[in-house]
């Protein structure tokens, strides 16, 4: 039985938060109780505990496409040479700051 099947079997959306779907969950038991339905009972308790460990622990298979940022060291001397060269392009005297504004 696949996720979403569990989810629709509780009446819930798969973004649904842990929260949520407890207080789902419990109004379905009562909806469905164990004496008078006792088979519906078993398969929405099979579900909470399926969507349980859905939100605890999901399958990394559905998160295939999700990528992970790349973890990259930067070279310390070259971002010092890269701001030495940015103040220098930046810097200019009063005069010269003066003649451009005018």
């Amino acid at each position: 039985m696949s996720i979403q099947e569990h989810y629709d079997r509780i009446g819930i959306a798969l973004d649904t938060p842990l929260a949520d779907v407890k207080k789902a969950y419990r109004a379905k038991l009562k909806e469905f109780p164990a004496h008078s339905h006792p088979q519906e009972f078993k398969d929405i308790r099979a579900s909470y505990e399926a969507i349980q460990a859905h939100i605890k622990s999901p399958d990394k298979t559905e998160d295939f496409f999700d990528l992970s940022p790349i973890e990259e060291k930067l070279d310390e001397t070259a971002i010092a040479q890269i701001k030495q060269r940015a103040i220098e392009t930046v810097e200019m005297s009063a005069k010269d700051l003066i003649a451009l504004t005018f």
